[in-house]
């Protein structure tokens, strides 16, 4: 384990230990949607998806909730596959990019009308980026896959509905800053989510 993710850790351990001493609350949720963005590839080309890629989360963590609530979460994400497509003479060649990530961070919410509410979140990302090529026709030298990884940051605002104390679903959009290296190549640029998010709390 990297010293990075050690300490992360330890600092989601510490904080989420700090709540059950205070006996607080603890939450769960899950997301589905659509990713959309763009990545620019070792080779100056431009990997993209038009918003129509399926996308997925899950984050745990701990809060303190009121009227104005604030708390602590990690997660992992699917950030789904960005594409280029271009022909090196007879052949179609097919480049597909797939990011998943684990993200550490923070999030705040405000019940201005009970049960609606907004939130906030942003934080650290490690992303991680697998790049594979398919060649429709003779063989095309190249690199068939590489992976890379490397450390980014998320930004996210949403709302929604609290369908009793403990449950809560909402729609989320996401900003994901990826930056990823290995292999002798990097992978830089954006991924965009919107998603639809149920949250239970205990």
């Amino acid at each position: 384990m990297s010293r990075k993710h050690l300490a992360a850790s330890l600092v989601a351990l510490g904080l989420s230990t700090a709540v059950h001493a205070q006996g607080q609350r603890y939450f769960v949720s899950g997301a589905v949607g659509v990713a959309g963005g763009r990545l620019d590839g070792p080779y100056h080309e431009v990997y993209r998806d038009g918003g129509h890629d399926a996308t997925g989360a899950v984050r745990v963590g701990a809060m303190w909730q009121d009227e104005l609530g604030w708390g602590v979460e990690a997660g992992y994400v699917d950030l789904g596959t960005a594409s280029e497509q271009y022909v090196v003479y007879p052949a179609n060649v097919t480049t597909d990019v797939r990011v998943r990530g684990l993200l550490v961070g923070g999030n705040l919410s405000y019940r201005f009308d009970a049960p609606w509410y907004l939130s906030a979140r942003g934080g650290w990302l490690h992303a991680w980026t697998d790049r594979r090529t398919r060649v429709d026709g003779p063989s095309v030298a190249g690199d068939p896959s590489i992976s890379a990884s490397g450390n980014g940051w998320y930004l996210g605002v949403g709302g929604g509905y609290d369908i009793n104390e403990q449950l809560s679903i909402g729609l989320h959009e996401d900003l994901y800053r990826i930056r990823a290296s290995g292999g002798g190549a990097r992978f830089s640029g954006y991924r965009e989510t919107v998603t639809l998010q149920a949250e239970y709390r205990y």
